[in-house]
């Protein structure tokens, strides 16, 4: 049997293969659609309050931004001590201190001046450990 397993040995192209004049037009209209479409949606917001609905008072300066700052402070500072607060009343520290030891994490339990040498005539001369450059 031959390896088409008595299909045709003719070349078909995969259904997802469209021509190129329609993928040409096919963006442009969606570009086109979707500009339009958000203009003609928000169309009637431009029109004027119905006569039964009463005329709100305009909001103030202050009252803009009590509202836009505001609130998403108090909200900051309110997650804050949520955080802080526990912590603070069960004589926990906040922050580490900075008395802390220097680690090598990794390194030999040696110290570094008692590292030994990579070569054997480094080791004569007393050189130990890290990089060296010499010029």
């Amino acid at each position: 049997m031959s390896a088409t397993h008595g299909r045709s040995n003719r070349l078909r192209y995969p259904r997802g293969v469209t021509s190129r004049l329609i993928r040409r037009c096919v963006l442009p209209a969606l570009l086109v659609l979707a500009t339009a479409t958000p203009a003609l949606v928000a169309s009637p917001a431009g029109a004027d309050v119905p006569e039964g609905w009463s005329d709100p008072p305009e909001v103030g300066v202050l009252e803009l931004l009590a509202l836009i700052a505001g609130i998403p402070l108090a909200l900051a500072l309110l997650i804050t001590l949520g955080v802080l607060v526990p912590p603070l009343a069960r004589g926990e520290k906040l922050f580490p201190s900075a008395e802390a030891p220097d680690r090598w994490f990794g390194g030999p339990r040696k110290s570094a001046g008692e590292l030994e040498s990579g070569s054997e005539p480094d080791r004569e001369i007393g050189q130990t450990g890290g990089a060296s450059g010499h010029w």
